[in-house]
């Protein structure tokens, strides 16, 4: 089971949005755009964007989160897969990969999931990019 590292303050204003109905504001470029701008990742190898519902994302990757803590329950998320050296999560940790979730109507980050670390080093283990990233559907 993954872990999401959440940034909720998305989330309340994605619950203002639903009358807006489920919408996509936020292009795959622009999606792109954000992820490889991120602080924390540099010499990126490769990125991919996928537009799935939230409730998709929840189902395949398994995070251990809540309908709450994304935007509401059918809009969609974009999750952006980025190789390259990303350090986010533990001070002196790399990875070799992330993967950004973003609101697809607000283009807020939701949240990351991060490659693994050996926890003695820092230095990324594992593979080169996310292991179940064609598991992910892609409805964009």
């Amino acid at each position: 089971m993954h872990r999401l590292l959440p940034i909720l303050a998305g989330a309340a204003a994605a619950a203002v949005l639903t009358s807006c109905g489920q919408g996509v504001w936020l292009s795959r470029s622009d999606a792109i755009g954000r992820a490889v701008h991120e602080k924390g990742v540099s010499r990126i190898s490769r990125h991919e964007a996928k537009l799935m519902s939230w409730p998709d994302f929840l189902r395949v990757s398994k995070v251990d989160a809540t309908g709450a803590d994304g935007p509401a329950w059918k809009q969609k998320v974009w999750l952006v897969a980025v190789a390259g050296d990303v350090s986010l999560d533990s001070p002196g940790a790399h990875e070799r990969w992330v993967i950004f979730v973003y609101n697809a109507v607000t283009g807020s980050q939701i949240g990351h999931i991060t490659g693994p670390f050996d926890e003695t080093t820092g230095d990324a283990v594992g593979p080169d990019w996310p292991p179940d990233w064609s598991s992910f559907p892609d409805g964009g």
